[in-house]
């Protein structure tokens, strides 16, 4: 795989920050000052795998830059920063989560990101575009369903399962779990877009399937492997790939009625230790080399490519999840599904 070319990925830097605190004013400065910083911490919530991968080819490329994460969901992770920012200490250089809650809702906390600082914003076609400058989007996924291959035929999807709204049908009776929707915005989401595609009605029929609640979806994969559930909705294909990857009974389904898609964003603190660090590595994470192995990893890119790895991309029709769901409408889904807030 060929790294991306120095020059071009640093042609569009021109005003960028901290040298130990300060703001560097060259692309000469700003890589310098990388390299003299040295390190990044990234707090992420994706896989393990998904970022061994990524830290292996961007430090053969930026050999002087040794990257290091903490994975965490992304509530913890975001709980986490804030608990450390009201402290006044900022550990993380970079967060990249499965949610932008936190950057829309405190923006003020994060750097800016434009193309003079992120200079891929000027090179790539921006898919997916975020809410505020707090942030930028590096990866989507289409929400689907997780199921056992071994207690669910073909068949059995093409008659019990061709849409969404046939998660109500008795077929999947005590054999489907729902994945906690008060971990995640994008659960809340999924279940804000079944209620308007189908009506509370539908909630009834589920409901009457007993849905068991399970923590999160890439545990639940393992006991959907394992026989204890039949479905497991809804799910993206990382959350399963490690026990498919080992051979698992594991498939992935996605159901006509809707196309709900989540998306994973980063940002840099303000308070970063290693702003000029953090910048490039952001940067990179939206080169065509850094998507190419985020679609190896089953995500869907943010960026316009042709690549063999990434011949799935969004389907020209989407619904994009909601990160910030006001207190009411989650609540009010919460009850819909037999649960306290």
């Amino acid at each position: 795989m060929k790294s991306a070319s120095l020059p071009i990925a640093f042609a569009a830097f021109a005003s960028l920050a901290q040298i130990g605190g300060a703001l560097a004013q060259s692309p000469e400065d700003i890589l310098a000052a990388a390299k003299a910083e040295g390190e990044v911490l990234v707090y992420t919530s994706s896989p393990d795998a998904e970022m061994e991968a990524k830290i292996a080819a961007f430090e053969a490329s930026f050999p002087e830059i040794r990257v290091t994460h903490i994975r965490l969901p992304s509530g913890q992770l975001f709980t986490r920063f804030i608990s450390e920012h009201d402290a006044g200490v900022t550990q993380a250089d970079l967060l990249a989560a499965h949610s932008s809650a936190l950057f829309q809702e405190r923006p003020e906390l994060f750097v800016p990101l434009t193309p003079e600082n992120l200079p891929v914003l000027g090179e790539q076609q921006i898919i997916v575009t975020p809410e505020n400058a707090s942030y930028q989007i590096f990866s989507n996924d289409i929400q689907l369903v997780t199921y056992n291959t071994d207690t669910v035929s073909q068949d059995d999807l093409d008659a019990h399962l061709a849409s969404w709204e046939d998660l109500a049908d008795p077929r999947w009776k005590n054999k489907v779990a729902l994945v906690d929707p008060r971990n995640s915005a994008n659960q809340v989401s999924f279940l804000l877009n079944m209620e308007r595609l189908y009506g509370d009605e539908w909630f009834t029929g589920f409901m009457a399937n007993e849905p068991e609640i399970v923590g999160t979806a890439s545990s639940a994969s393992q006991q959907v492997a394992a026989g204890a559930f039949d479905i497991l909705v809804p799910t993206i294909p990382s959350q399963s790939a490690a026990v498919r990857e080992q051979g698992a009974p594991i498939g992935m389904y996605s159901p006509e009625g809707l196309s709900h898609v989540t998306s994973a964003g980063f940002a840099v603190p303000e308070g970063a230790a290693h702003k000029n660090a953090a910048l490039v590595f952001a940067n990179w994470l939206l080169s065509p080399e850094a998507q190419v192995i985020q679609c190896e990893f089953s995500g869907v890119p943010n960026i316009g490519i042709e690549d063999a790895a990434c011949a799935k991309l969004l389907p020209e029709e989407f619904t994009p999840a909601r990160d910030v769901i006001p207190a009411e409408d989650a609540e009010r889904v919460f009850g819909l599904v037999g649960l306290q807030p």
